[in-house]
């Protein structure tokens, strides 16, 4: 267990609207943490090292929103599984469109897909939010390589915060519109069931696991991260510079460099002016080590 940390450093700022999203690549000649930009449509890759404005980066564009993504083999080849509005696509490095994986359509208007992470099977996980309140009409999905889709769980008003235990028969999911991060046991086949409440009474967002077993979170609207033991006990938490933290994820050579994205969206000009660095990605140094992200897999 954890009490040994850093104080908050920025990585990039470069005004994001929603970042989101972080994927460490630690494969190759040239490690970086991916990120997205979600209005803005935006893709960054950001190496260690490089200018904190982000003019260094490579960045790639698509259609927004860019809900979430993370990397992805394709037939030998790598690139991205990527959630937009109601569709989930497969892109090579570049972003150029490889091919829709499937096509999503929502209940209603004013859901768009949020929310994604390959579960340890190489499958998609992807969940949708209400834009416009939190009537739970969304819901977790699950996409494999060959395109089939099946409904995870329904009555979702913001889906967020996916995770699995360090043995993969847990999964814990978020709806951040009721404060509450889920739990329930999780097949080989990935079906959920016996469901239960891990942690409640929070604007949780983002969520990642540590090679101990116990848990980082980020508060929407909250301004931290919070540590917190296997059974959901808050252990400590971080002040950010930002009130709006969305997403927490291991990256760095060791995985031990916790990093942290940020919003700009819903804040007013008041509060921009207190808080200038709402969008920017943080590093948080730590005693732990997460897990290198598994990659969504399809013959192609």
């Amino acid at each position: 267990m954890s009490n040994t940390v850093g104080d908050p450093e920025v990585f990039r700022s470069t005004g994001a609207i929603l970042g989101e999203s972080l994927i460490w690549d630690g494969e190759g000649g040239a490690p970086a943490m991916l990120w997205c930009d979600i209005t803005a449509g935006l893709i960054h890759r950001s190496a260690p090292g490089m200018p904190t404005d982000g003019s260094a980066d490579d960045t790639i564009t698509l259609t927004p929103p860019v809900a979430s993504f993370s990397l992805a083999e394709i037939g030998g080849c790598s690139g991205f599984i990527v959630s937009l509005e109601d569709r989930v696509v497969l892109t090579d490095v570049s972003g150029r469109l490889i091919r829709t994986v499937a096509e999503i359509p929502h209940s209603r208007v004013g859901l768009r897909f949020n929310e994604g992470k390959v579960d340890p099977a190489g499958r998609w996980i992807t969940g949708s939010m209400n834009l416009f309140s939190g009537d739970p009409v969304g819901a977790f999905y699950s996409v494999s390589g060959d395109g089939d889709v099946r409904v995870l769980r329904g009555g979702i008003g913001v889906a967020n915060g996916l995770e699995w235990s360090l043995d993969g028969r847990r999964i814990f999911f978020t709806d951040t519109s009721v404060g509450t991060i889920y739990t329930g046991a999780y097949s080989a086949d990935g079906d959920i069931t016996d469901v239960d409440v891990f942690i409640h009474g929070a604007p949780h967002d983002g969520l990642t696991i540590d090679t101990d077993g116990n848990f980082w979170g980020a508060l929407y609207g909250g301004g931290k991260v919070v540590h917190y033991d296997s059974n959901g006990t808050e252990l400590f938490a971080i002040d950010l510079p930002a009130p709006n933290v969305t997403s927490v994820a291991f990256g760095g050579a060791d995985l031990s460099t916790l990093y942290v994205t940020s919003a700009r969206e819903n804040l007013t000009q008041a509060q921009l002016e207190e808080y200038p660095l709402s969008g920017a990605v943080f590093t948080i140094q730590t005693d732990v080590q997460g897990r290198q992200p598994t990659s969504f897999f399809t013959h192609g």
